[in-house]
This record gives C-alpha cells, structure tokens and sequence, in this order.
C-alpha cells in the first residue's frame, strides 16, 4: 500500500506543478493613457510579448497592437463565425478596406505600410465595418498618431 500511496502522491504533486506551466498565461497591465485611450503592455507566459492602444466602445473597443515583431495589428468585436471577414474603415487619407481572422472574439487585422498611415489619420469619431456591422468609436483629447507613438514607445521600453 505504501509504494501505492506514494506514486499516488508523486503523480499529484507533478499535476500540481505542470498544469499552471502549460497554460499560456496572459497578463494585460495598463502603463499609461492619452487622452481617452489606455496603453497596456501584455505579458504572454511572463515574457514582454506587446503593447496595445484600447479605444473605449463596444465589445471590447477598438486596439491597436505593436509587437516585438514590429507588426501593427488592429483588432474589434467580432461579426460571423467564417475564418475570414471583410473589414473596411473610413479614414482621413480614403478607406482601408481588408481581409480579417477571427480568434476568439475578436477580429484581427495585421496592417501593411500604407493601411497602418491611412488608420494613424483617424481624429475624433470613426467608424469600423466588419462584414455590414458598424462599430463607432470616439477619439478624445488625442489622435490616433499619438495612440500610435504611446504605443511604440510602451513596445520600445519593454522589449
């Protein structure tokens, strides 16, 4: 019984110290603000992973990501259950229309050279579709350069 008891023990003890480790642990903390918008760092399996720019609205709002790979990725709530979507947003320097994936709840966008300056020119109110479904959102006291540069700089000060 004894040999039994502590395999027994030694199999739980090793659940106990693999199941917190094999689970991708994501931590948001937030590092700043500029006008309405909170700048968060993520931290994926307690490592600096990336940093965001959330714009305060429905289903989450709309966030703009810098990673250590020097992507920029947008992502909004959302619409349909297919693997792709199509995501257009109206801009200053004319519309940004794309192809998104949907991972979780969200939908996600990685930005190329000239989407990421057409979305940098948004001011104030916009509007985000994705597949017919409007999200408005609302730039306060802060364009969305300035969300741009807080979140590099975040990026660059971690990484």
């Amino acid at each position: 019984m004894k040999p039994v008891l502590s395999v027994l023990v030694g199999a739980i003890l090793s659940c106990a110290l693999i199941v917190p480790t094999a689970q991708a642990q994501r931590r948001d903390e937030k590092v700043g603000r500029v006008g309405n918008v909170d700048i968060l760092r993520v931290w994926e399996g307690g490592r600096f992973d990336r940093c965001y720019g959330l714009v305060p609205g429905l289903g989450g709002g709309f966030r703009v990501f810098w990673n250590v790979g020097r992507n920029y990725i947008i992502t909004m709530p959302a619409v349909g259950t297919g693997r792709t979507v199509q995501v257009a947003v109206t801009t200053p320097r004319g519309m940004v229309q794309t192809g998104g994936g949907l991972i979780g709840p969200r939908t996600v966008v990685e930005l190329n050279n000239q989407q990421t300056q057409q979305i940098m020119s948004l001011r104030g109110r916009f509007e985000v579709d994705v597949q017919g479904t409007i999200f408005p959102y609302q730039l306060q006291g802060v364009t969305m350069e300035q969300v741009f540069v807080a979140v590099e700089n975040c990026a660059h000060r971690n990484s």
